[in-house]
């Protein structure tokens, strides 16, 4: 478990995340800007990703994201584990709505960065947001993550293409912003 401020990041729990997962994974509103299929997931779906999470995989690391009183407000992953370079992808979902445009994403991103430098000495954590998602590109900036480009027409929702920025932060940024507070 790693503990922000206001947040933290605990083992995802098949069971007890399940009911929660499965009604955010299908809010048209919660996965607007996910890049997701726009078929609806169903529980067995979600019960077999929560499950494979909660055993361990060897290349990712998926939390289930809690206020400090305990309300589970929605996840975040370090996948795509690349050993050799050091680096991974990583992913969050906000799935509470009133928990959105709070800072809460924010502080999550940089919680998991932190584990990502720390507990698994990444040199580079990297991220696909689309360009119109400014809440989510404000909230990466703020932790630190720089645009490395854009992926032009890369994905495709509501019968129209969206461009993708590439974010990401480097461990020597990550380490010196660390120094100046």
């Amino acid at each position: 478990m790693y503990t922000g401020e206001r947040v933290r990041l605990r083992r995802v729990d098949p069971v007890g995340d399940l009911e929660d997962r499965v009604r955010w994974m299908n809010d048209p509103e919660t996965v607007r800007h996910l890049g997701m299929r726009p078929a609806r997931l169903s529980r067995e779906e979600i019960r077999d990703f929560l499950s494979g999470a909660a055993a361990g995989r060897p290349d990712s690391v998926e939390f289930a994201v809690e206020t400090l009183d305990g309300r589970h407000i929605g996840g975040c992953s370090l996948r795509g584990f690349n050993q050799v370079a050091r680096s991974a992808e990583f992913a969050i979902v906000i799935g509470s709505g009133e928990y959105r445009g709070k800072g809460y994403g924010t502080e999550v991103t940089r919680l998991a960065v932190a584990v990502g430098f720390e507990q698994f000495n990444f040199n580079r954590i990297w991220l696909t947001v689309s360009e119109e998602n400014l809440a989510g590109v404000r909230a990466y900036a703020k932790a630190g993550f720089v645009k490395e480009g854009l992926l032009r027409q890369n994905g495709f929702a509501n019968g129209r293409y969206y461009n993708v920025y590439v974010m990401s932060i480097l461990r020597d940024e990550y380490e010196r912003a660390r120094g100046a507070v």
